[in-house]
């Protein structure tokens, strides 16, 4: 199933049909583990929580909501100023982003075609998010 929804660094626990046109994907990263981005210090401790929601392409002309659970981690390192970080999915998102990285590459592709023009009339016809 993770050659039709590719998510790098992650691992897929459900997909469920929401509805006739939508798909929701719900993803854990795969490693019990993560990097604190100041001091690069490995941590374990999960000290909570909290689902991401990126918009993503569509898939077999269907909306795809995805549920991207992310935790917080203790930096353990007490030479280091953070004391708590939020893992990362550097291959899927970038920091903050709201939507994939194939979402934004698709968006800005689709963008460049158009020469600049509004894409709302082709995304509708790809079912692709035309904002984001």
């Amino acid at each position: 199933m993770t050659l039709l929804f590719p998510l790098p660094g992650c691992r897929l626990v459900r997909i469920a049909r929401d509805g006739p046109a939508a798909l929701t994907i719900v993803a854990e990263a795969k490693h019990g583990h993560a990097c604190c981005p100041t001091c690069r210090a490995v941590s374990t401790s999960v000290h909570s929580q909290y689902w991401r929601r990126p918009a993503d392409l569509p898939s077999s002309g269907k909306a795809v909501k995805m549920q991207l659970a992310a935790r917080r981690f203790y930096c353990r390192d007490p030479a280091c100023p953070r004391r708590a970080f939020a893992e990362r999915f550097p291959k899927l998102l970038t920091r903050h982003a709201q939507r994939t990285r194939r979402l934004a590459e698709a968006q800005a592709r689709t963008g460049l075609a158009l020469g600049g023009r509004p894409p709302r009339s082709r995304a509708a016809a790809s079912a692709t998010p035309a904002d984001g």
